[in-house]
């Protein structure tokens, strides 16, 4: 099994552990919220899709009228992708403070012990502000790599070929993104640095590509995304004890 599949078997596996007995409870508030969430965003992508939709076709000019038949599937695609980013980091947002605790069980049970600077649940509770803010960083990098691919987007409506590209590229871009998202909650809980993570991630960069496709495609299956983010947070916690841990004690 090469590296990117065996990334995405972290996923799956972490499905798997949903079920059990220690772990389950830790599932339930975040499916909750996760409820809650894709509801509401499905609601405003019910109502605003073909307002988009219809300002998209607007952009292109007239000499490419032609090929409206091809730009019209890269665009839902697009938008598809954008609003399974959109759940997931508002979901991971509200939800970070359980998803902490729901890998420091999942390492329990697969360890059979916590992390060494762990913490009871009144105790992680207390440091909600200091989870939100290392939400908060992740975000931060997220946008700041967002940017440049809403301009290279746009830019697609000039140059056609690209827009052929934009799908893939964003796909990439958000699988590095959820992998970054799903592995910190160990690291986290371990007390290590968020630039640590990234450095570790780009050292298992085919590993890491193949769990973060899989938590992409996951997030757009309506229904499923809804329990794949504690699955993935359970598939990044067993990422980090079987490949990274390893480089954190070189």
């Amino acid at each position: 099994m090469n590296d990117f599949s065996n990334g995405a078997a972290y996923l799956f596996k972490g499905f798997r552990l949903l079920k059990q007995p220690r772990i389950l409870p830790f599932v339930i508030a975040p499916v909750l919220i996760n409820i809650l969430v894709f509801y509401f965003g499905l609601s405003y992508l019910y109502d605003s899709f073909a307002q988009w939709l219809n300002g998209f076709l607007d952009l292109i000019p007239q000499w490419l009228s032609f090929i409206e038949w091809l730009l019209w599937p890269l665009f839902a695609i697009m938008i598809l992708l954008l609003i399974a980013y959109g759940f997931t980091f508002v979901a991971n947002l509200i939800g970070s403070p359980f998803y902490g605790l729901l890998a420091e069980q999942t390492e329990i049970v697969i360890a059979g012990k916590a992390a060494e600077n762990s913490f009871g649940l009144l105790a992680i509770l207390a440091l909600i502000p200091s989870v939100v803010m290392r939400e908060i960083q992740k975000l931060l990098q997220y946008f700041f790599w967002l940017i440049p691919l809403v301009i290279l987007s746009l830019v697609s409506f000039i140059i056609t070929p690209l827009a052929t590209l934009m799908p893939f590229i964003w796909f990439v871009f958000g699988a590095w993104m959820l992998t970054t998202q799903y592995v910190d909650y160990s690291y986290d809980n371990h007390q290590i640095s968020f630039k640590a993570l990234k450095k570790d991630l780009k050292n298992d960069r085919k590993t890491a590509l193949g769990f973060g496709a899989a938590a992409t495609l996951t997030s757009m299956v309506p229904l499923l995304n809804i329990i794949a983010i504690p699955a993935a947070v359970c598939g990044g916690t067993l990422f980090y004890i079987d490949r990274l841990s390893l480089e954190n004690k070189a």
